[in-house]
C-alpha cells in the first residue's frame, strides 16, 4: 500500500470534525488524501477480474447520447469490441476478490467497520462515465489513475430518463465541478447528484461505499427473523369481547387495540432480540461472497504450535465481523450468525473485528479454552486462515 500519514486522508481534519460537519451532511473535496498515490492494479488486470465467475462487474457505454449496460462475467471479445471512448468498466467487491486491497478500507476506521460495504474500482476510456445519478449511501471517491471531472449538485430534479438500462437523471445542472488527479478524493453523502467523466484513457476511480439498508429491507428481514422465532400457539384473542362489538360487521376500536398490543408484544418478544437480529443483518455477506470452510480443521495443539512458531491467523477478506456487549455477555456477529460469549473475551473480539493479522501477541488473552474453541470454530468456517510463506512475503 502507498505509505502516507493517515491525517492526510481528511486533509488534516480531525475525524470528529468530519463526522460532525460532513458525514451524511455535505460533500468534501480532499486534495492529495493519499499523496503520490498510484494504483497497484492496471486496467487489464481489472478486466481479467471482470471475466471471472462470481465477480460482479458491469460495462456501461454511451453511444450517440444513448446509455447501455451489460453485466459480467465478460470475455476477451467483450473488451476487444469496445469503442475508443465513452465506456466504463466497474467491478464490485475488489477487496473480497483481491485480499491485499482490503487493507485500504482500514484507512476509513473512523466509520464503524460493519458499515463498510466494499471497494469498487472502475476504469474508463476518455469520456467514460455512468451519467449523472444519485446514490442512497455515502461514498468516498479516490482517484487512482488519470483524471476525472466530477460535477455535483445538492438540488436537482429527481426524474430519470425512462427506458435506459442505467438510472440517469433527465435534467442535471452542476452546482460545483472539480478535476481529481491521482491521490485526490471526494466524499459525497447520500442523495447528492453527481456525474464523473474520465478526462484520460485508463482513468481509474476507487469507490469506498457503505451499507445503508432501506427501512423496507430492514423491516422485511426483521419480520422474517421474528417469524421464525414466534410460537405457533400465539393467537389473536378477545376474552374481553363485549356484546356491543358484534354490530353489523363493524370492526370495533377495541379489536384494533388488541391487534396492536399483540404485534407490539411480538416486537418485544425477547430481551436482546433486536440487537441479535441487527448484528446478524448487518454482517450478512452476499451469497456469492461467503467464506469457504477449511479443508483440514485445526486442533488446539496445532493452533498453539503454529502461533508459538511465529505464524499468525489471517482474517478472510470476505468475512464480516462485529461484536457488542450486552447484559454481562458478549455477542459476536460473523457472516450473519450470532455467537454468545463470556464478557471476559471483549478484548479478543475487538481484535478479531479490527485486525487482519492475528499473531501470538494479539491473541495472548485468547489462548484459554473458550478462546481456543472460538478460534478453531472460526478457522473451520473459513473466517480465519493460517498464514503461509506467501502471506509473509
Amino acid at each position: 500500500m502507498a505509505s502516507s500519514p493517515r491525517d492526510n486522508l481528511l486533509a488534516g481534519m480531525d475525524p470528529g470534525t468530519f463526522l460532525q460537519i460532513h458525514w451524511q451532511k455535505k460533500p468534501l473535496l480532499i486534495r492529495q488524501a493519499i499523496p503520490g498515490f498510484a494504483s497497484p492494479l492496471d486496467g487489464d488486470e481489472l478486466a481479467g477480474l471482470a471475466c471471472e465467475e462470481g465477480v460482479e462487474a458491469r460495462l456501461i457505454e454511451r453511444r450517440g447520447g444513448r446509455w447501455s449496460l451489460r453485466q459480467g462475467p465478460f470475455g476477451e471479445r467483450d473488451f476487444s469490441r469496445l469503442p475508443a471512448r465513452d465506456w466504463t468498466l466497474l467491478v464490485q467487491d475488489v477487496d473480497k476478490h483481491l485480499p491485499d486491497f482490503a487493507e485500504y478500507l482500514d484507512l476509513f476506521d473512523f466509520i464503524p467497520s460493519w458499515r463498510v460495504d466494499d471497494l469498487m474500482i472502475s476504469v474508463a476510456a476518455e469520456g467514460g462515465g455512468v451519467g449523472p445519478h444519485t446514490d442512497a449511501y455515502d461514498v468516498f471517491l479516490l482517484q487512482a489513475a488519470g483524471r476525472r471531472q466530477w460535477s455535483i449538485a445538492g438540488n436537482y430534479d429527481p426524474a430519470i430518463i425512462e427506458g435506459l438500462d442505467v438510472r440517469v437523471l433527465r435534467h442535471f445542472e452542476a452546482e460545483q465541478s472539480f478535476v481529481l488527479e491521482p491521490g485526490d478524493m471526494l466524499y459525497l453523502p447520500p442523495n447528492v447528484a453527481h456525474d464523473g467523466i474520465a478526462l484520460d484513457d485508463g482513468c481509474q476511480t476507487w469507490s469506498i461505499g457503505f451499507r445503508a439498508p432501506s427501512v423496507r429491507e430492514m423491516f422485511t428481514d426483521f419480520s422474517e427473523w421474528l417469524y421464525q422465532r414466534l410460537a405457533e400457539s400465539a393467537m389473536y384473542t378477545d376474552a374481553d369481547l363485549a356484546p356491543d362489538e358484534a354490530s353489523g360487521g363493524r370492526i370495533d376500536a377495541r379489536a384494533f387495540a388488541r391487534a396492536r398490543a399483540l404485534l407490539e408484544q411480538a416486537l418485544q418478544s425477547g430481551d436482546g432480540d433486536l440487537e441479535r437480529w441487527f448484528g446478524c443483518f448487518m454482517t450478512e455477506p452476499k451469497p456469492w461472497l461467503e467464506c469457504e470452510p477449511a479443508d483440514e480443521p485445526l486442533t488446539a495443539d496445532d493452533l498453539r504450535a503454529l502461533l508459538a512458531n511465529g505464524k499468525a491467523l489471517l482474517r478472510d477478506s470476505r468475512a464480516r465481523l462485529a461484536w457488542t456487549g450486552m447484559n454481562g455477555r458478549c455477542l459476536l456477529f460473523v457472516n450473519g450468525e450470532c455467537r454468545e460469549l463470556p464478557v471476559s473475551m471483549a478484548g479478543t473480539l475487538e481484535k478479531l473485528c479490527t485486525l487482519r493479522r492475528l499473531d501470538r501477541d494479539a491473541l495472548a488473552n485468547a489462548l484459554d479454552e473458550p478462546g481456543i474453541a472460538l478460534l478453531l470454530d472460526l478457522h473451520a468456517a473459513g473466517v480465519l486462515h493460517v498464514e503461509d510463506d506467501d502471506d509473509e512475503q
